[in-house]
């Protein structure tokens, strides 16, 4: 199947290369990405729009702080950004936070959605929680995120925050060698081509030997861009392609043991690992109809693979789960006048997802796991997913000053479920388990439907020159995923679940000046509805939490060739419903994996010369590890240090020393009644060396 598909997807791309440039032959009147001035984003809009005029909620990395720290993994970026707290697993893997608890759970990712140029990269109702490594965040031109509930032009899944992937349409030729500790090695190569019609091609191939045993992995990815105009219309097509193949290393188990030396490159889990493979495709149109109208339409293909094994779980079950589909964006813009526009559009997505958890030896442990997790196929089913969803979004500059944006998103979407299976919670030929019933339980076969209308409204008041003010108001929300659904367990045969809503307001103040810039948030979100695990394995939803925190991200020139910025988090996250885990009620309790505190400071400086340094510091406050705060991690601080050297016009070479005091810290601190407390280690002390050569 995956040699099949794979088969078609690369001759379409090369097919679709081959015919591009001839097709799209008009001579360009006109670069396809409109004139804007300094940073842009388009994670709000669809479309470039300059970042000055986006409300504090908005965080832009840009491409020159991309190359400085060139990550070898996605969190090294996106945690330089206020309210963002990606915890890194092992290899390429990664638990999502943006304002919010770390995200866990079978359905937790839909909180999130992360893109790459505008498109999801996973399909509605098939979310994954370390789906950030099917982004080509190595050669991106810029990373927006937005922290708290998207806009209207966004729907379900963008309840938390938002993280989409730019890579540049043109950039310089170049081709770069990255060599690190533990045989860590990657090779980056950028290609451009043509001229009136511009194209480029970004290819990405890493390995990593891993800095725990039986922990190495190999990933790469392919990207291409072009655009262009063809009869009128500007166009935009572009693919991306992923391949990971890795050895996972497990939690390390036992208090404190991340700060054994002994322990930290130990790996309980030596037969773990993940494959996966990605594909995405769009073509992006673009036309005006007349000076004030303008017409956009993305339609895209995506189609994902992946294998994992589930060390985590009572008899390391494999999980096998592929999905594909289509869709299109679509968006209408008038311009009534010089003060006000309406911006109106129809997407849709259509689905198709197949899950298989196996079992391939018998059970370890207690004669109650032997018992009932059986070898053998737990789940098999398939789900057929469609989503529509119609907005509208009016921006009025009705004062010099002021500007108001309101709008509304109503979404439907369905699920269409089949099990492949035997219903209920019996062994895969139909036998019982002991101990009243097996751990899995298969549902039967269903359909699901989820409407929700989510409003959205905001109000920027440009004070002076240099300050301004923002407001919002929205009401967010995501559908429940397919997992949460139907991968049941225990005597629960039908998940009654519903919508999960969030409301937010969101308040920020925005100094720009030569010498101090500031974006400060002040924020407060109520989730509702939550779906969770109850103490009787039951997904059930109607869990209630709240967060309010303050945001700063502060920038200060020193001189010429010194700067300091400084990123500070302070959040409150709390349950706010009753719900009863060993005896204790958590209402009111701390939520687990929730800092307090986290935050980083850049100590920046450049010379004439062509040389470039970074000093680093990484604070993580203190935080529960589970929900009744009986079991707590301490934080760490963690100091890293970047340079680089231009020789030449085309030429500069690099050092990163990651973690320069070789602090035991653990990247991620978690508890279960099982094994107690258990850490993902901090990476100890790396150093690593780059190369890129820029040709023409």
């Amino acid at each position: 199947m995956l040699e099949k598909n794979t088969c078609y997807l690369s001759t379409l791309l090369v097919v679709t290369m081959l015919f591009a440039p001839s097709v799209f032959s008009e001579p360009a009147a006109e670069p396809f990405v409109e004139s804007v001035t300094e940073e842009v984003v388009t994670i709000a809009t669809r479309r470039p729009i300059e970042s000055q005029l986006l409300p504090n909620n908005i965080a832009v990395l840009q491409n020159e702080a991309i190359q400085r720290v060139s990550a070898t993994h996605g969190q090294e970026l996106l945690n330089r950004l206020p309210g963002v707290n990606f915890q890194r697993g092992n290899g390429q893997e990664s638990l999502p936070s943006i304002r919010s608890p770390v995200l866990t759970g079978a359905g937790a990712c839909g909180n999130l959605l992360i893109m790459e140029e505008g498109i999801p990269v996973r399909g509605f109702g098939f979310c994954n929680v370390n789906e950030l490594f099917d982004t080509h965040f190595e050669q991106a031109g810029r990373v927006e995120v937005m922290r708290g509930a998207n806009t209207v032009f966004y729907g379900s899944n963008a309840l938390a925050g938002s993280v989409n992937v730019v890579l540049p349409a043109s950039a310089p030729n170049s081709v770069g060698l990255d060599l690190g500790s533990d045989n860590f090695s990657r090779a980056l190569l950028s290609i451009g081509y043509g001229d009136e019609t511009r194209g480029h091609v970004y290819f990405t191939s890493a390995n990593d030997g891993g800095y725990r045993d039986d922990s190495a992995y190999t990933q790469q990815k392919f990207s291409w861009r072009q655009e262009g105009t063809w009869r009128g219309w500007q166009v935009q097509p572009g693919v991306t392609l992923t391949h990971l193949d890795q050895n996972t290393a497990g939690f390390l188990t036992g208090l404190d043991s991340y700060r054994d030396k002994q322990q930290l490159r130990r790996n309980e889990d030596p037969e773990a690992y993940r494959e996966s493979d990605s594909f995405r495709g769009w073509l992006r149109l673009q036309h005006h109809l007349s000076a004030s109208e303008q017409i956009q339409i993305t339609p895209y293909l995506r189609y994902t693979d992946m294998r994992f094994l589930q060390h985590f779980l009572p008899g390391d079950p494999l999980e096998e789960n592929h999905q594909q589909g289509f869709g299109w964006q679509s968006s209408y813009q008038k311009q009534f006048s010089d003060d006000f526009s309406l911006t109106v559009g129809l997407d849709a997505e259509f689905g198709q997802g197949e899950l298989t958890q196996s079992q391939a030896n018998a059970t370890q442990g207690s004669a109650f796991l032997q018992a009932t997790v059986p070898a053998g196929l737990h789940y098999d089913y398939g789900v057929n997913s469609q989503q529509w969803a119609l907005f509208s979004q009016a921006d009025w500059q009705w004062h010099p000053q002021w500007r108001l944006s309101a709008g509304v998103r109503f979404e439907s979407n369905r699920y269409d479920y089949d099990n492949h299976m035997l219903n209920g919670r019996t062994r895969d030929d139909g036998s019982e388990c002991g101990f009243g019933g097996c751990r899995y339980s298969r549902p039967e076969d269903s359909k699901d439907s989820f409407n929700h209308a989510s409003p959205k409204l905001s109000l920027h008041y440009q004070a002076w020159e240099d300050i301004s003010f923002y407001f919002s108001a929205s009401d967010a929300f995501r559908a429940p995923q397919a997992t949460e659904l139907y991968r049941l367990q225990r005597e629960q045969q039908v998940a009654d679940l519903d919508i999960v809503k969030a409301q937010s307001l969101d308040f920020g103040m925005r100094i720009r000046g030569d010498i101090l810039n500031v974006d400060l948030s002040v924020y407060d979100l109520k989730y509702d509805n939550l779906i969770i695990r109850d103490s009787d394995f039951f997904n059930v939803d109607g869990a209630k939490s709240d967060s309010q925190g303050i945001e700063i991200d502060a920038k200060l020139n020193l001189s010429s060739r010194f700067s300091l910025r400084w990123v500070a988090n302070w959040a409150q996250h709390e349950y706010s419903s009753d719900q009863v885990l060993s005896g204790v009620n958590i209402n009111g309790n701390k939520v687990d994996t929730a800092p307090k505190f986290f935050g980083s400071a850049y100590l920046h400086w450049q010379f004439e010369n062509g040389f470039d340094s970074e000093l680093e510091w990484q604070r993580m406050g203190a935080y529960y590890l589970d929900p009744e705060n009986q079991h707590r991690y301490p934080g760490h601080n963690v100091w890293h240090w970047r340079s680089s050297v231009q020789a030449g016009e085309d030429l500069k070479f690099s050092l990163r020393v990651l973690n320069v005091f070789d602090q035991r810290y653990a990247q991620r601190a978690d508890y279960t009644g099982f094994t107690g407390e258990r850490y993902f280690p901090g990476e100890p002390r790396a150093v690593h060396v780059g190369v890129r050569y820029q040709f023409r």
